[in-house]
């Protein structure tokens, strides 16, 4: 049996997550992983920022629909703007958009024969 990533949807049921937790305690995933290099963590520094009260609550409120804390989606937003990057939301279309692809291209011959 092998396990194939399927679209992540959460919570999980509780038969799923006590299916895949006999596969992982009796499989050894090891020759799955991809070997990487490891990489020293950035260091981290705090700091403070004064934001409306209106803003902070809409962030909130973003950050609790993508089920994240909120000081990790200001980071990721802030951190995303430092790069050049594009914002969340088009960040998450893109994201998706690549998920549907991968999907599309990785069907099998016999999935198109069900449709046709």
């Amino acid at each position: 049996m092998t396990m194939t990533k399927q679209s992540e949807q959460l919570p999980r049921p509780a038969a799923e997550l006590e299916r895949l937790a006999e596969y992982y305690d009796t499989h050894d995933t090891s020759t799955e992983m991809e070997h990487g290099d490891w990489v020293e963590p950035q260091p981290m520094a705090t700091t403070s920022l004064r934001l409306p009260a209106d803003v902070i609550d809409e962030l909130k409120q973003q950050a609790r629909t993508r089920h994240v804390r909120y000081t990790t989606y200001v980071r990721s937003i802030l951190e995303r703007a430092a790069r050049g990057g594009a914002p969340p939301e088009l960040a998450e279309i893109t994201e998706r958009l690549d998920r549907i692809e991968r999907a599309l291209t990785d069907r099998h011959p016999q999935d198109d024969q069900k449709t046709a």
